[in-house]
């Protein structure tokens, strides 16, 4: 996979694609900005930048994510070093389980209220 955008829609698209994956921050290639260094979610990550770096965000991104590397590169800091490395963890069978098992009480309860609803609108 590879998205050429702005910083935010790259960490976006991480959260979105691999919710369990953790990063890294390359303090060489981005700076002090971010005063706290260690691995986040690209969501806590995406929270870390809108209170400390928001300008961050717009700068012009490449997220690669592929048979060699999973990293996100800021374009106009360097192209060959990356500025975070994405660790992807796919969820366990045990996780897709439950999530699964929510998801689908979560559309029964839907239904139910659905069946509920139209019920009412039915005249007897």
């Amino acid at each position: 996979m590879k998205l050429n955008e702005n910083l935010q829609i790259c960490l976006l698209a991480t959260a979105s694609r691999y919710p369990m994956s953790t990063m890294d921050l390359n303090e060489e290639v981005i700076g002090p900005q971010c005063p706290k260094a260690g691995e986040y979610t690209p969501s806590g990550l995406l929270e870390l930048l809108q209170s400390n770096a928001p300008q961050m965000l717009s700068a012009p991104a490449q997220l690669v994510v592929d048979a060699h590397e999973s990293v996100i590169y800021l374009v106009e800091q360097s192209q060959q070093v990356p500025a975070f490395w994405i660790h992807c963890r796919e969820r366990t069978q045990e996780e897709e389980i439950v999530s699964l098992r929510k998801e689908n009480t979560a559309l029964e309860a839907e239904n139910e209220e659905l069946k509920t609803q139209l019920a009412r609108m039915l005249p007897v």
